[in-house]
């Protein structure tokens, strides 16, 4: 389920990727898209097919501000994704420059596309395909054929959060050592004098760091050069009583706890509820309860608000679970 949920996490900013391509955006040093194109481009999933892994994934814009041109600048981004995903899984650097000429693009998305291939000796592949495009095939050899396709290009910095294990303090100097899981590596940075006793609270124990982070060729972080906030690790119970998101209200019947748990590689905060199908994940617990709520009103709109004829029989255990959960109290008029 891990692999799945850090595939879907790639393949949305596949999209977001081809999205700044196809309106001749740039790149900047770190990925922080505005609120109006990051809403334009959503990777919208149903659940698993029955008895499979499955899933139909469609982008659809939520901006609230669609015009008559807007299916039309999707499809160029689907197309987009599609032909740079069949180029990188051939191996055909020619293509893939041609689709994405520009070099810091290409590489984060070829970095994104390692994500999408399953860990080495599992056996497992994955496959994206769309209308009328065949199959195109992510299997565990594909990061070692993508080698000679990345290039050492400068180093990227994108402001990140960081989840490692804490190893060491020095008091005297204010720095923290601590260890990245999926990296291997130690990573150092200064502390402010402020989060010292949380610090000694969680010796040992997994600690967040946000700050501007240099990556690797792979997109992992090798060295934090400027700290923003340090936090402990907040996996207690989210309260979820009342969304409010994009002009829709909804409130629980009865108060809602939900336990977010760590992924397998300690970087992402997960919540899931299968009654409702909500399945979110994010670098904190602020964002996390953001992305539970966007995917709340999302689930209202498809299944809760949908004619049980447009549903299968699993969605429509969707739809009653969330009505006997939750009910409208309000909606933004026009």
């Amino acid at each position: 389920m891990a692999f799945i949920t850090q595939g879907l996490n790639a393949l949305q900013e596949m999209v977001y990727l081809a999205a700044l391509q196809a309106e001749g955006r740039t790149l900047h040093e770190r990925l922080r898209l505005p609120d109006e194109l990051r809403n334009r481009y959503v990777l919208q999933c149903a659940p698993p097919q029955v008895g499979s892994f499955a899933i139909l994934g469609r982008v659809v814009d939520r901006s609230g501000m669609a015009d008559l041109l807007t299916p039309q600048q999707i499809a160029r981004v689907v197309a987009l994704v599609l032909g740079s995903s069949a180029a990188i899984a051939a191996g055909h650097t020619e293509e893939l420059a041609r689709q994405l000429p520009d070099s810091r693009l290409r590489n984060r998305m070829l970095i994104c596309a390692t994500k999408l291939s399953p860990p080495v000796g599992s056996g497992h592949r994955c496959e994206v395909s769309g209308a009328d495009v065949s199959p195109i095939s992510f299997d565990e050899n594909l990061p070692s054929k993508m080698e000679p396709m990345l290039r050492p290009a400068e180093a990227q910095r994108e402001i990140q959060t960081v989840t490692g294990r804490l190893q060491a303090i020095d008091f005297v100097k204010h720095v923290l050592r601590m260890q990245h899981a999926p990296s291997r590596r130690v990573l150092e940075c200064f502390y402010e004098e402020d989060v010292e006793s949380m610090l000694l609270d969680n010796r040992r124990d997994l600690i967040q760091v946000t700050g501007q982070v240099v990556l690797d060729d792979q997109g992992q972080p090798k060295e934090i050069v400027a700290v923003d906030q340090i936090w402990d690790l907040d996996l207690s119970p989210l309260a979820l009583s009342e969304v409010n998101v994009r002009g829709v209200q909804l409130r629980a019947r009865q108060p809602l706890e939900l336990t977010p748990v760590l992924s397998e590689d300690e970087q992402l905060v997960c919540l899931g509820h299968e009654p409702w199908s909500l399945d979110v994940f994010a670098p904190t617990r602020t964002e996390l309860l953001v992305e539970a709520k966007e995917q709340l009103i999302v689930l209202w709109h498809e299944y809760a608000q949908a004619a049980d004829e447009v549903l299968s029989e699993p969605a429509q255990r969707v739809k009653r679970k969330l009505l006997e959960d939750w009910v409208e109290v309000g909606r933004a008029q026009g």
